[in-house]
């Protein structure tokens, strides 16, 4: 979508469609003020300076990726989703279908959850190491790896255990839904842009105690990276 020969959006697979809205709503959180994705790759198509210099940031990045990417596989098949490679919230939020036109648009989406309706999926957003400026007492949850496997997560303060979202999250698997877990290290980079999120992937619910907020154990069916397990183990305190 970015070469100067970039095919229009309406003759993309579907899979592609959904790489394009990804790359959308990463250059216009709130949809830019157009009136469908054509029209704003249209307008891209014009911008051959910024075209090539985000071809050259994408080539620069994709050499120093650290982590090999692991494809989504069952129900989230179709989601352009890698674990352990890194997204901002414009790219899950159209990767999972929710950032559309006639919906939710990324700029007005700020919590930490989300259910998505049609993959019948928890998607949990994690930063791990919260200040006092950016995170108040009543939301600086304690999120931690308990090992490379195990990851403690509390939930809002609001849920309870016997809420319907707290029992989706232990009954899930009966249920049918699924849980996908995504982990920042801090909220902002050091040149204070917001930081992205790793998909740690598809999770299991293990346990949990207390309730308002719930403290649950969940497993992770892939394994943390050796430097990240190190970071998130750092984050229990």
């Amino acid at each position: 979508m970015l070469a100067d020969d970039a095919p229009v959006y309406e003759s993309l697979s579907p899979r592609d469609q959904i790489y394009a809205r990804m790359l959308f709503f990463s250059l216009w959180d709130k949809a830019g003020g157009f009136g469908s994705y054509s029209e704003g790759f249209e307008a891209l198509r014009g911008q051959r300076a910024l075209r090539g210099e985000l071809r050259q940031v994408l080539r620069y990045v994709m050499e120093q990726a650290d982590h090999l990417p692991v494809p989504l596989e069952g129900p989230h098949a179709d989601v352009p989703l890698k674990v352990h490679s890194a997204y901002n919230r414009s790219e899950i939020l159209a990767a999972l279908g929710v950032a559309r036109f006639g919906g939710q648009m990324p700029g007005s989406f700020a919590q930490g959850v989300l259910w998505d309706e049609a993959h019948q999926t928890d998607a949990l957003l994690i930063t791990l190491e919260k200040n006092e400026k950016d995170f108040s007492p009543t939301i600086r949850y304690k999120d931690y790896a308990l090992s490379p496997r195990l990851f403690h997560w509390e939930s809002q303060s609001t849920i309870a255990d016997t809420s319907p979202t707290g029992l989706r999250y232990q009954e899930h698997e009966r249920r049918g839904s699924h849980v996908l877990l995504f982990a920042r290290r801090y909220k902002e980079t050091d040149i204070g842009k917001a930081q992205p999120w790793m998909l740690l992937g598809p999770a299991t619910y293990v346990q949990h105690e207390g309730s308002k907020p719930m403290a649950i154990t969940w497993r992770l069916h892939h394994e943390l990276p050796a430097d990240v397990w190190s970071y998130a183990s750092i984050a229990a305190g």
